[in-house]
């Protein structure tokens, strides 16, 4: 963080300042050929997965809606969606209950950081047409769940079934899929 004299012109204090509308998105693959991604990448980020093949569709460009949004009035979005749709405070207990089972069984722990971000992140969810089960299975398999890869699987595969009971009796049989399948993939793995 300490400057140069050399430093651009933009550059103050070893510092950028970034303007407000400027977000970063990036691509990463996470295949064979890579080694596992680190728990801070999925504890700063929303990753988007795609695991399937694109399919081509059609559409009809005269009923496209060419929709701006200032990242002013996207921002009030969020904070909209975050007051209107907050997390139950009784998803809130069951979340920080399954750290305490994750840290027992795997000795992993997901802390404050993923709760913080599960409450701003599923009230968007939310507010875009999905359920809120629905968005925390999302965080769960998707910035928790992802942590398993660093984890030697050989160790933590019998522990897979309790895990998914677990999340079975806490949040209903037919919730939580995405998890679920991802820890029934895990376990075919080794």
């Amino acid at each position: 963080t300490s400057g140069w004299p050399t430093d651009p012109k933009l550059i103050q204090r070893g510092q950028m300042k970034l303007p407000e509308n400027m977000w970063y998105i990036a691509t990463i693959n996470n295949d064979d050929s890579t080694f596992s991604v680190s728990d801070k990448v999925y504890d700063r980020a929303i990753p988007i997965n795609i695991n399937t093949k694109g399919i081509k569709f059609d559409y009809d460009d005269e009923k496209a809606i060419n929709y701006k949004v200032s990242f002013r009035k996207l921002e009030e979005l969020f904070a909209e969606a975050q007051q209107k749709y907050k997390v139950s405070q009784e998803n809130i207990d069951k979340f920080n209950k399954m750290d305490d089972y994750v840290i027992e069984h795997f000795r992993l722990a997901f802390g404050n950081r993923i709760v913080k971000q599960l409450n701003e992140f599923v009230p968007v969810y939310v507010a875009c047409g999905g359920t809120e089960i629905d968005g925390l299975d999302y965080v769960l398999c998707n910035k928790i769940l992802r942590k398993f890869e660093s984890l030697n699987l050989n160790y933590i595969r019998d522990e897979i079934d309790a895990y998914i009971e677990y999340l079975s009796i806490n949040f209903g049989e037919e919730n939580m899929t995405e998890s679920k399948e991802y820890l029934a993939r895990l376990k075919r793995m080794f």
